[in-house]
């Protein structure tokens, strides 16, 4: 029994990719602190704390209306005003570090899509270099199996399979691959 001949078009290794999760990565990253402007800055960052604010600052204006001439801040609600002052002085830079940590993550996640993207279009590239590969192979299989019915067919039958098969060209060019 004859061995069988293996033949390759080609050694084609994709590109593997180990998927990670950036927001797992970046979260274990996070310190306490960090974590503590995170959540701060997840819960002012809401139109629940504007009501809260907005409800407290007109209860603090209408107390302070209805309580005359013994009111503790008569307008125009100077402690009022430096009450403010002060919560924004504070949270104005812990609303930043917030914003920076969540930065981090969708740092972390461009990233992880750039890089799977990146190996994708390698396998994109590998794939269409196969495929080129197979279409030479088999261009130059078809142009063997002609020259072969040319020299055993006879004139006659040969034109009759030429016809039958609408081809009147006894072999066919050989079209440039799709990376040339």
């Amino acid at each position: 029994m004859a061995e069988s001949q293996s033949r390759t078009l080609g050694t084609f290794l994709p590109h593997p990719h180990r998927a990670s999760n950036p927001h797992a990565r970046v979260t274990q990253s996070l310190a306490l602190q960090d974590r503590i402007a995170l959540v701060i800055t997840a819960a002012i960052g809401t139109m629940y704390a504007v009501y809260v604010f907005a409800t407290f600052m007109a209860a603090w204006m209408l107390l302070q209306v209805l309580s005359g001439k013994s009111a503790f801040d008569p307008y125009p609600f100077a402690f009022l005003l430096f009450m403010g002052n002060i919560v924004q002085l504070l949270l104005m830079p812990l609303i930043m570090v917030g914003q920076n940590l969540q930065g981090r993550h969708t740092e972390a996640r461009a990233d992880e899509e750039f890089m799977t993207t990146q190996k994708t279009f390698a396998d994109m590239e590998t794939t269409m270099r196969h495929l080129d590969a197979q279409d030479a192979e088999l261009l130059r299989q078809t142009a063997m199996l002609r020259a072969i019915m040319e020299r055993l067919l006879p004139p006659d039958e040969l034109a009759r399979l030429r016809a039958d098969l609408g081809t009147d060209a006894p072999a066919a060019a050989d079209p440039a691959p799709h990376g040339a």
